[in-house]
């Protein structure tokens, strides 16, 4: 059975980039018994391979495997970041009057027409020169973003003004309204198996692909980025979620917009009782746990992760609850090569994020990316041990 449900989580990761860790194989094996009842792993792994009604079947097992949790307004302080007037003047002086944007593992629709609303409100029109594609590998989470009608955990960020001017109906469930509508397209699309631009589609001035790339394995990421990256325009953007760049998925890109640091990096002190520590550091500084983090985040992305450990560790010391420091910990370690040290600050990260919720930085990445992001950095180390 082991050998099998192995084979069939790599089918997953195969088909989707999705990596499954044994941890999981449990949860993969009670989806199998829902939805394929008395089939079974060896009976699925040969349903999979008849060519007639394999791809189908997969796809079903992908469709109820993804992860389809989001909400309007995510992350907003990096959605807040984006410059539409100038990824307008950057599509007109390509000879377009449009600014393309392609959604990708856009889930059920919110982020979608959270773009939307964000171009009329930029554009101040309810017809901006804005067309929004949305796309995703499950039919179900399009079929959802098609219907457009959203409840109150979907719309908790969304305020009673932008409620009023953008969507229909009265109560928590609310509609997508028309100007909305407009401006978006849905479509099927595998970031993993398909190419990018989707077929029939030109080069996009913006690309989101926000918190799923810390579910695929890093040589996947790798391939995934490139190829968005070819989908963009000239002097086009590429977005990617805090938790992605958190988890360092893409090295080779810049920290995410809500990441970055926003202290720069100082000599580090000695110790908060040394004479010796910097002079414009206060005792206060000194003992507040988020200068220190901030501290490591510039020196983790600067390369010194060695400066960063000790910046994160006196973070910790201040405060042991705070579940990002342990997480930018964990990627410090990994960096210096210590894997025991790194699953060590995961598993802190995992049991303390939770409990973050009242920091400032958890307004802008969701502690449900950072437990994902975790998880999956686990998963890798335990795959390359």
């Amino acid at each position: 059975m082991s050998a099998a449900i192995a084979r069939l989580a790599e089918l997953v990761e195969r088909e989707s980039g999705i990596r499954l860790t044994p941890a999981q194989h449990g949860s993969l094996l009670a989806v199998l018994e829902r939805g394929w009842p008395g089939t079974g792993v060896d009976g699925f792994l040969l349903l999979a391979s008849d060519p007639a009604r394999g791809p189908l079947e997969v796809r079903r097992l992908l469709d109820t495997l993804t992860v389809k949790e989001t909400s309007f307004l995510r992350d907003h302080r990096q959605l807040e970041e984006l410059d539409w007037r100038a990824l307008h003047a950057g599509a007109l002086a390509a000879g377009s009057g449009t600014v393309r944007v392609w959604s990708a593992a856009c889930a059920t629709g919110e982020e979608v027409y959270t773009l939307a609303l964000l171009a009329c409100e930029a554009f101040g029109s309810l017809d901006p020169p804005v067309t929004i594609l949305g796309t995703d590998i499950s039919p179900s989470a399009l079929a959802a973003a098609a219907l457009g009608s959203y409840g109150g955990r979907s719309l908790r960020s969304v305020d009673g003004a932008l409620r009023q001017r953008y969507f229909a109906g009265d109560g928590d469930s609310r509609s997508v309204a028309e100007p909305l509508r407009r401006l978006v397209r849905l479509a099927q699309h595998n970031l993993v198996r398909d190419p990018a631009p989707p077929l029939s589609e030109g080069a996009f001035d913006l690309i989101l692909c926000r918190n799923v790339l810390i579910y695929f394995a890093p040589p996947t990421v790798d391939r995934v980025v490139a190829s968005l990256e070819r989908a963009l325009a000239p002097g086009g953007k590429l977005v990617l979620g805090a938790a992605d760049a958190l988890a360092g998925a893409a090295r080779r890109l810049a920290v995410a917009p809500s990441a970055r640091p926003k202290a720069p990096p100082r000599e580090r002190p000695k110790s908060p009782r040394d004479p010796a520590a910097p002079p414009d550091q206060t005792a206060e500084e000194l003992l507040d746990p988020d200068v220190h983090f901030h501290r490591g985040l510039a020196e983790l992305e600067a390369g010194n992760a060695e400066a960063a450990v000790w910046s994160l560790r006196r973070a910790l010391y201040a405060d042991p609850a705070f579940g990002l420091a342990a997480f930018a910990l964990a990627r410090a370690h990994e960096e210096l090569g210590d894997e025991l040290a790194a699953r060590r600050a995961y598993q802190r990260a995992l049991a303390s994020v939770a409990t973050d919720r009242e920091r400032d930085l958890l307004d802008q990445i969701d502690p449900a990316d950072v437990s994902a992001a975790c998880r999956a950095r686990l998963a890798a180390l335990a795959a390359s041990s």
